[in-house]
């Protein structure tokens, strides 16, 4: 039983790892294009609402390190992220989802990634 929770650890950490690339790319994209439509400065509030993004997808680079404290880190920074939002700009958007749909899902898997592989190292209870 260990040996397949060890497996399906791997196979978890794999596949958020690969996810992690394309988001990467996909974001730095983002930052190095600038906006076309742009006609001013960005607002300081603005860069640091896109700071904390940055700092959640740093955290999941983190995550192929130290998984569990990576993947904690990205749900916190975007959860923070949301509050911020909320204080400085008001209402909160139902399009914020879909940067949670792109980062959740990896930094989930690196944390179960972690955990299965935590309990694969512990001895079996026999009793």
């Amino acid at each position: 039983m260990p040996e397949k929770r060890f497996r399906s650890a791997t196979i978890m950490r794999w596949i958020a790892r690969i996810w992690t690339i394309p988001v990467l790319v996909f974001v730095s994209l983002r930052i190095i294009m600038p906006d076309p439509y742009a006609t001013e400065p960005v607002p300081l509030d603005d860069l640091f609402l896109l700071g904390l993004w940055l700092a959640a997808v740093l955290a999941l680079l983190s995550a192929w390190k130290w998984e569990l404290i990576g993947g904690a880190a990205v749900i916190l920074i975007l959860a923070v992220r949301e509050v911020v939002w909320v204080v400085l700009k008001g209402p909160w958007l139902v399009n914020f989802l879909l940067v949670w749909l792109i980062l959740v899902p990896p930094a989930a898997l690196f944390i179960a990634a972690a955990t299965l592989e935590k309990r694969s190292k512990q001895p079996a209870d026999l009793g």
